[in-house]
């Protein structure tokens, strides 16, 4: 199944493109956060349960430097 772009006027599609989707945050304050930038009210009403599990933002709407593209891992040695 497909993931749609939340923002608005955004009509990408995860099949349709080679861009990575983001779920919204858990944390209530950065979820807010994030609904706020994305200027939907509709969304305002959700927990950020609720906006985790069902909307995604593509990568075209965070600014590259944001967006970590490896990840680390930390030893412990």
């Amino acid at each position: 199944m497909p993931n749609f772009c939340a923002a608005p006027n955004c009509t990408r599609k995860s099949t349709q493109s080679d861009l990575a989707f983001f779920r919204f945050p858990r944390d209530p304050e950065r979820c807010r956060i994030w609904v706020e930038n994305c200027r939907r009210a509709d969304l305002e009403g959700k927990t950020s349960d609720q906006l985790n599990k069902h909307y995604r933002l593509c990568a075209k709407h965070f600014d590259p430097a944001m967006v970590c593209k490896t990840v680390s891992n930390a030893s412990t040695n």
